[in-house]
């Protein structure tokens, strides 16, 4: 139940925790693919954990490119799949103001991820193609009202 999670910034202990799902369980199931842009060699960006009882859960990124392009990523503990904090994380991350304020998100899944394309698709993201490893690219543009 997502009734108990509670979404705060990220510290490195937390992101700590992630990298010991992925050594227990190589399946780990990520709900959103980081992609590989060339143009992110000295990313910026936001990161926040989805707790539990103290324990994380889900993390979700916003890291920005050179360019200002915004590329989400988020990834939940195999164990708490389908439990609807991925939904939860998302809606988050995409409420902060620093997140409202990019023109340009975009966002890479796998093509298996149905929740993942689910979550996107109700979050104003539309399909726009591939990555050079076949995932699934989606995009969502807003339009600024201050000019």
């Amino acid at each position: 139940m997502t009734d108990d999670i509670v979404i705060i910034e990220a510290k490195p202990e937390h992101l700590s925790q992630v990298e010991t799902w992925t050594a227990r369980n190589d399946a780990v199931k990520t709900l959103l693919k980081k992609p590989k842009d060339p143009s992110a060699e000295t990313p910026l960006g936001w990161h926040w954990a989805a707790l539990s009882d103290g324990e994380v859960v889900s993390v979700a990124s916003i890291e920005l490119n050179k360019e200002h392009v915004g590329y989400l990523n988020c990834i939940v503990k195999p164990d708490h799949a389908r439990q609807g904090i991925g939904s939860r994380i998302i809606e988050y991350v995409l409420a902060q103001p620093q997140v409202k304020n990019l023109v340009h998100l975009h966002s890479v899944i796998d093509p298996s991820n149905t929740a993942a394309r689910k979550i996107l698709n109700q979050n104003g993201f539309s399909r726009v193609g591939y990555d050079a490893d076949g995932n699934i690219e989606f995009a969502r543009h807003t339009h600024r009202k201050d000019s």
